[in-house]
């Protein structure tokens, strides 16, 4: 891709409009929201070539490492994008929906199924940029799937290869799901406990148990020649109080660099979200009537067409 059609799909994306004037030539009208990175402008005209940007001084040149060529490539590199995808499955149907269920729900359950319809289910599937900043800093890509027809994660689902189409191949009716924003919280909370983790688990601890230790020797060190001065003879009242404060000084500032030790080599992580995906997966809708000792009820179960295996609504 040349860089003027690169530059013009970013824009383009932003929600912003570009009309090709002339050769390397474009007059950009940008959303009020991005007008702080651009001087305040929102209408701006862009050059793409060298002799072009002569003629019409008033055009920003556009080339690489130029500052709105950076400007635009930031944008593009740090805001996060949306895109739906029809996952392909070999084949649409259940065979003996029956016993699934009853595998499920155990022997004593009385089950009789009332339909069976293929219906269409989304996965919300966000794609976090993850950084761990310490001594030996290191980045990360994690894709943290939600269920959206139960509202809850699926990390089954991320650890096989699916394939997927722009277009929905089949016109199914949506199971209900829960909201997008109620997927993200749920991505957001794991992403934060999976990161913790991995940090937790990149620390040394050798590394980190020989640190502390030393820090400690030296300073205990200083702390009991202090207390030798406080035996000596003829030493004042006011040369004991004045040990005794350097004593707590020197343990604050053991623990302060401690910590600063332990904060320096535990990398510390941040996050933020790259790309949401709705993944749209064909199901079969299984509605039943169940009998048990509690009564009678009816309730909805779903076999995953992809991941052959069934799940039930208890929304």
């Amino acid at each position: 891709m040349d860089l003027q059609r690169l530059i013009v799909n970013i824009i383009e994306t932003m929600g912003g409009v570009v009309e090709i004037t002339e050769y390397a030539l474009a007059r950009v009208l940008l959303p009020d929201s991005y007008k702080e990175l651009f001087q305040g402008r929102t209408e701006i005209t862009l050059a793409f070539d060298s002799d072009v940007a002569e003629e019409h001084p008033e055009a920003d040149f556009v080339t690489y490492g130029s500052e709105t060529m950076e400007t635009l490539l930031d944008l593009a590199l740090n805001t996060p994008h949306s895109d739906v995808q029809y996952i392909v499955v070999n084949s649409v149907g259940v065979t003996d929906a029956k016993g699934r269920v009853q595998r499920i729900l155990g022997e004593r359950c009385k089950i009789t199924v009332l339909s069976e319809r293929p219906v269409m289910g989304i996965w919300g599937v966000f794609v976090f940029r993850t950084w761990f900043t310490s001594f030996e800093s290191f980045e990360e890509e994690h894709r943290i799937w939600v269920n959206m027809v139960t509202g809850e994660l699926d990390p089954e689902i991320g650890d096989i290869t699916v394939f997927f189409e722009r277009d929905t191949p089949t016109e199914y009716p949506y199971a209900h799901t829960c909201s997008f924003f109620e997927a993200y919280t749920k991505a957001q909370t794991q992403i934060l406990q999976v990161t913790a983790d991995i940090a937790k688990a990149a620390v040394d601890p050798i590394k980190m148990r020989r640190e502390t230790e030393r820090i400690q020797h030296y300073y205990e060190e200083l702390i009991v020649e202090n207390e030798r001065l406080l035996s000596r003879k003829g030493v004042t009242d006011e040369r004991s109080d004045d040990i005794r404060l350097k004593n707590e000084a020197l343990r604050i500032e053991m623990t302060r660099q401690i910590n600063e030790i332990q904060h320096n080599i535990i990398p510390t992580p941040r996050s933020e979200l790259m790309h949401g995906i709705t993944a749209h997966v064909p199901l079969i809708e299984i509605k039943c009537q169940v009998s048990d000792r509690a009564g009678e009820n009816q309730r909805t179960f779903y076999y995953d067409c992809l991941m052959k295996r069934l799940f039930e609504n208890s929304r």
